[in-house]
């Protein structure tokens, strides 16, 4: 089977003109093209391309992610399914929606929205970490088992910016990128060391000191101005707390997003936190690089746990 085709991100809708110039595709588009949370410019979850069923032939077929709307009477089957396997390409990612009816299309995005939505994100993801073990770099990864007593994938695109005894910092520079993750920890003191508050003060007392700017007395902090996402999950078995907002360096005019995973370690009763940030001045395309900063913080394991990060 060939391998799928098309970038990071792009989704491939099958669907009739009639239907996706009229309100079915455009209650579709509004799901797929939702604005991305805490980014400093409008970018959309996906990108989108469209094309009728007679144009599904050839490569196009081999998409990454594909969505099929058979929408009319002929439909069969009415519902959706989720497909991790197809006889299209290797890893694709197919979504097969049935409706009789534009009635019943509507009903079936209003049930499945984040169900959808968490598939191809999941998907995505899954291909990422595929791809990084291929580039994993031994050293790095040895690197921080080492000093922080985690198991983390590393690709080798990353160098070490810095590294003392409590704070680690590696970045990707380009010379117009600069994308990077921090690795620092504080101790767990009950519930109250998970609140938004709590994490936000400690991670601002600890970039000042430890990721200075370019200019004499700046420093990385948080950007106030715009809230900051807080949603609670489970990594590989472990308790986790997702942020997403925006950092500026304060007494300079750099800035970005930022996303952070803070970890619970219960064995060693401490918070380890994977702090990573994209600065791309004037491009709205972080999409992406988050994604992968993402990504690599899932793979985060605690000896203990006991599921493989992905």
């Amino acid at each position: 089977m060939p391998n799928v085709m098309g970038a990071l991100g792009e989704v491939l809708v099958i669907m009739e003109d009639h239907f996706r110039e009229g309100p079915e595709g455009d209650s579709l588009m509004a799901i797929l093209k939702q604005p991305i949370v805490a980014l400093p410019q409008n970018e959309a979850l996906f990108t989108v391309l469209t094309t009728p069923h007679r144009g599904f032939t050839g490569t196009m077929r081999t998409y990454r992610s594909i969505i099929l709307v058979n929408l009319g009477p002929n439909a069969e089957d009415e519902g959706i399914k989720y497909f991790s396997t197809t006889p299209y390409a290797k890893d694709q990612s197919l979504i097969q929606i049935n409706a009789k009816t534009s009635e019943k299309f509507f009903e079936i995005l209003s049930q499945e929205e984040i169900r959808i939505l968490s598939y191809l994100l999941r998907r995505e993801r899954n291909r990422l970490y595929s791809s990084y073990k291929t580039i994993a770099d031994a050293s790095l990864s040895e690197m921080v088992k080492n000093q922080w007593e985690v198991n983390m994938l590393i690709p080798n695109t990353m160098r070490k910016a810095a590294s003392t005894g409590k704070f680690t910092w590696l970045s990707y520079e380009t010379p117009k990128l600069s994308q990077g993750m921090m690795i620092y920890s504080f101790d767990y003191i009950g519930e109250g060391t998970f609140s938004r508050e709590y994490i936000l003060n400690k991670r601002d007392s600890i970039l000042r000191y430890n990721v200075p700017g370019p200019s004499d007395g700046s420093f990385m902090t948080t950007e106030k101005q715009l809230p900051v996402t807080y949603k609670r999950l489970t990594i590989n078995g472990h308790e986790a707390i997702e942020m997403r907002g925006l950092w500026k360096v304060e007494g300079d005019l750099m800035g970005g997003p930022f996303l952070l995973f803070a970890h619970y370690d219960k064995t060693n009763n401490r918070v380890l936190v994977t702090d990573g940030y994209v600065y791309f001045p004037e491009e709205p395309k972080k999409r992406n690089y988050m994604w992968q900063l993402e990504t690599l913080f899932h793979t985060v394991t605690f000896p203990g746990d006991n599921i493989e990060g992905k």
